[in-house]
């Protein structure tokens, strides 16, 4: 036997010499998954495909243009955004708004399952989660990629509709980062194409262009040599190759095409200086910014100078951290990392944020822990938990291989035909990394940063509220501070962490389980344990080495008087970052070096919990954890004055903005002057009691025999039984058995319209119709009132968004909740042009009445499709399991059966609808509050 194990390890450390000599080459290109089908066809298209079963009997489809708004010209600003738009409005094969009526009948929603994104250096478009059953479907988003290649159809009709809805989304993203934008853009990105082309583009030019320059800029970049398509999921490969050849080879390249020049920023040799105010800002802030120009590097030695490069983030990161957790932190937040840029350029920044006249000060102390760093590393403490980190997360990656959707190597395409990476498979990623993260040394890290601190293209933004121009360090000021401190003899970086890493003070005694319950419609058994604590197991591995605990109370908040409601708040709020047991936060990170779990907890207005998460292997410190939050929570006096200081400076210094103060009036108006709601201000805060948090999170979590704790994953019962004996058996008894209390609604009753102007400088309204009703509890009831909402939704986007133009697009959210009464919801909600409110409000209205009178089969039909398709296969989760478990507990209710959604949905009718809105909107309470910009008041 002997002669066997030493043959055994012989050959393993023979296999591993070969292992570790197949990385010495870092010159080697990072290899192609070979699951990958990739070809180019005659004309320039590339394409990529794959099999894969996750989600099963799903495809998901893209096409990646190399196109974006740099390629604009001044006539054509917005026009690559503004295109975009339209491939979703005509083409060849799909005329109008066919394709998206094709598609949303099959299940396929727009918005969430349809989409497109356009920045400066392309334009990538989605359709996702497609059901592979029907062929003919599938075909169809093959047909569909195509014609955006090269059958937009762009009618003058359609194009002037869309004009107001890129209006309207350019008026939704109007905020202090846009204003700001506009003011250092030009410096920041060196006058460069950059800073003249926003994406979203001119409005005047989007109101007013000709069509042509749409059709040319179409014409001109939409070719087949700046584009490729990805088919990814659970289709035939061999099929969907044959069938792109076809669709897509007879496509012409264009002849003498247009240079696809790289947008380039000019050097600086002398550093750039902007400043940027806004009187939305709350605090003042100082990035530098060092850009250097870079190209995609795609051997080993690239990929290894990425864990390098992570390596050096993560532990100034952890830095800066440590010291904002303290009392006394000289910032408010501090960076240093290495990080993307533009296209061809990365940027090494160094940013702080600070308090009103602290700015210098801040920038200071952030540069010193930089330079403290370059002056004497990290420690090998700090490098080696981050290795063991590091190494572990690799671990658990590749354990769940077989669980990457489509959606993941969707993304990981774009940048494979964009930057020219690979995407290499599993096995390669888990071996280089095993091979590559113990090799990196602290002498390399600590190098890192002076790589990129180099005195040319450097580039100061300062940014701070509106008024303090002339307070703010210079550029003189600014180098002056780094030059101080490059000379400064600073000290070591002292790791301070405690030799011990035990998370329990004490050994628990444990308990026993004293009754065993099988539930077989759930392949689950329930366990009482003598401390009175029920404990529902259930084994489940859709999810590999993932396991979950929840653990559920009634009480929460509505048990409480008024007077101590700030309290129950403040224990919500600050408990979470007083650190657990022993552990300060910061300690507490250290000491979970190389576990993969965790534990939280929360208090809400009907009920408590604990919850926790951990790998298969890490699954008894998850146990400890959860045991802690019980038996030996922490409560930190010199954290909670921390806290309390910072809310005090918050208040002081916080900006009242158009969306704080449509938030704070909706609240007021919402609550009605309910007691038991308060706003955060210094009321609140001075009612807010340090030993009343420690009282009230104790009697929250006063022992375990009113809670039931649910434990579902990847972990045997032989396992899990003996921890949930020793741990959770080990929790104080009680015999408290405690629910939550129905305090008095003071929503109001009856229809209520509002007209509030808010101090905004560009026009804009805010339309929200709050609606809501008691109702019965039916589960027929909770599904109709989702799909009405559905239905709305289809609506509001065909009749307000697309036939109106008016607004970029129209929220509608239904929600039915239980607790403390059966009530109903709607909420309605969108932005637009002032002028228009009114009359847009009278079009929601509108289809309100309608629908109570008419629903079509086929709207009907496009919306229980795409439930069905995104419930097709939700047993197939750990997920779906803790909830089942949690609901059948809570309400008796068995989410599996037929009865909870399926027979409901097949059995469903336009009348059921009809009824539903009608019941629904009879009796309902209604707050119709439009905010609109207006003068500010003196």
């Amino acid at each position: 036997m002997r002669k066997i194990l030493v043959l055994c390890l012989g050959v393993l450390l023979f296999n591993g010499a070969l292992f570790a000599q197949s990385f010495t080459d870092l010159s080697q290109e990072v290899p192609f998954d070979k699951t990958f089908r990739k070809g180019v066809l005659p004309n320039g298209l590339t394409y990529y495909i794959k099999h894969n079963e996750e989600p099963k009997g799903r495809a998901s489809y893209y096409i990646y243009q190399n196109v974006g708004a740099v390629l604009e010209t001044d006539k054509q600003d917005g026009l690559a955004h503004f295109l975009e738009h339209m491939a979703f409005n005509g083409t060849k094969t799909f005329p109008k708004k066919s394709m998206l009526n094709m598609l949303e009948s099959n299940g396929i929603k727009f918005g969430r399952d349809i989409n497109a994104y356009t920045t400066h250096n392309e334009t990538v478009y989605n359709i996702s989660r497609v059901p592979t059953a029907d062929k003919n479907l599938v075909d169809s988003c093959l047909i569909i990629l195509r014609d955006w290649c090269d059958e937009l159809s762009l009618e003058v009709e359609e194009i002037d509709a869309e004009r107001g809805v890129i209006n309207e989304e350019w008026r939704s993203r109007i905020s202090a980062r846009t204003r700001l934008s506009e003011q250092v853009d030009a410096v920041k990105y060196n006058n460069s194409i950059y800073s003249k082309r926003t994406v979203i583009g001119d409005m005047d030019v989007v109101k007013t262009f000709d069509p042509k320059e749409l059709r040319d800029f179409y014409h001109n970049w939409y070719r087949t040599d700046l584009q490729a398509i990805a088919v990814i999921g659970d289709i035939d490969v061999d099929a969907v190759e044959k069938r792109i050849k076809e669709l897509f080879s007879p496509i012409p390249a264009i002849e003498n095409p247009k240079e696809r020049f790289f947008a380039e920023i000019a050097d600086n040799a002398e550093p750039l200086y902007t400043i940027g105010t806004d009187k939305e800002l709350k605090n003042e802030s100082v990035s530098l910014m060092i850009r250097n120009r870079t190209s995609y590097d795609n051997t080993l030695g690239g990929l290894r100078e990425k864990f390098v490069n992570s390596f050096f983030n993560a532990l100034m990161s952890n830095r800066y951290k440590e010291i904002t957790s303290k009392g006394n932190a000289p910032f408010l937040r501090g960076s240093a990392n290495y990080g993307d840029f533009m296209r061809g350029y990365k940027v090494f920044t160094i940013s702080t944020q600070a308090k009103k006249g602290e700015l210098s000060n801040a920038f200071e102390a952030t540069y010193r822990e930089l330079q403290r760093v370059i002056n004497h590393g990290f420690t090998k403490n700090e490098l080696e938990r981050l290795k063991t980190n590091m190494l572990l997360a690799t671990e658990n990656k590749y354990i769940k291989k077989e669980s990457i959707n489509s959606e993941s190597y969707g993304k990981a395409l774009k940048a494979t035909y964009l930057s020219g990476a690979s995407i290499p498979d599993a096995k390669f990623n888990y071996n280089f990394a095993k091979a590559i993260i113990p090799t990196i040394t602290l002498e390399e890290v600590q190098a890192y940063a002076s790589k990129f601190l180099t005195d040319h293209n450097r580039i100061f933004v300062v940014n701070a509220p509106e008024g303090r121009e002339s307070t703010l360090p210079n550029l003189e000021k600014l180098e002056a501070i780094i030059t101080k401190v490059q000379k400064e003899n600073i000290a070591p970086y002292v790791d301070n962490t405690p030799i011990s890493t035990k998370l329990l003070s004490k050994e628990p005694k444990g308990g026993k389980i004293i009754n065993e319950k099988k539930l077989t419609d759930f392949n689950a058994v329930e366990w009482k344990l003598s401390n009175g604590a029920t404990v529902v197991y259930r084994f489940a591995d859709y999810e590999k080495n993932n396991v979950a605990l929840s653990a559920v109370s009634d009480g929460g908040a509505s048990v409480y008087e008024v007077k101590d409601l700030p309290s129950y708040g403040g224990a919500a709020q600050y408990v979470k970052s007083f650190g657990i047991g022993d552990l300060s936060p910061s300690t507490y990170k250290k000491v979970m070096t190389g576990k993969s779990a965790n534990s939280s907890f929360r208090i809400g207005n009907y009920s408590e919990s604990v919850s926790g998460a951990s790998t298969t292997k890490d699954i008894e410190t998850m146990m400890q954890l959860v045991y802690m939050r019980f038996e030996e929570p922490r409560f930190d006096k010199e954290k909670f004055d921390i806290f309390i200081k910072k809310g005090r400076e918050a208040l002081k210094n916080q900006v009242k903005t158009a969306k704080s103060v449509m938030k704070d009036t909706l609240n007021s108006i919402i609550f009605n002057n309910d007691p038991r709601y308060s706003k955060f201000d210094t009321d609140y805060l001075n009612q807010i009691d340090f030993n009343k948090i420690k009282e009230i999170y104790t009697d929250r979590f006063d022992g375990a025999s009113d809670f039931t704790f649910f434990i579902v994953g990847d972990v045997s019962e032989e396992k899990i039984k003996p921890l949930v004996e020793k741990y959770i058996g080990s929790i104080k008894e009680t015999t408290r058995k405690e629910n939550w209390v129905s305090n008095k609604s003071y929503y109001p009753h009856g229809k209520h319209e509002y007209q509030i102007q808010l101090p905004m400088d560009e026009p804009k309204a805010t339309v929200a119709i709050k609606m809501r009703a008691d109702a019965k509890y039916s589960r027929e009831n909770v599904i109709y009132h989702s799909i009405l909402s559905s239905i709305l939704n289809l609506r509001y986007t065909e009749n307000i968004r697309e036939k109106e133009g008016g607004t970029y697009g129209v929220g509608v959210r239904a929600n039915s909740s239980r607790i403390p009464n059966m009530e109903q919801t709607l909420n309605i909600q969108f932005s637009c042009d002032p002028e228009k409110a009114e009359h847009l409000k009278s079009l929601v209205y509108k289809e309100l009445e309608i629908i109570q009178k008419k629903v079509t089969q086929e709207e009907l039909d496009k919306v229980i499709l795409n439930i069905k398709k995104n419930t097709e296969h939700r047993t197939e989760s750990n997920k779906f399991w803790m909830s089942a478990l949690k609901t059948y507990y809570e309400t008796g209710e068995d989410k599996q059966k037929p009865e909870y959604l399926e027979t409901i949905l097949n059995n469903i009718t336009p009348k059921d609808i009809q009824k539903h809105a009608k019941k629904f909107l009879k009796k309902t309470d209604v707050l119709d509050i439009v905010f609109s910009s207006g003068k500010q008041n003196p």
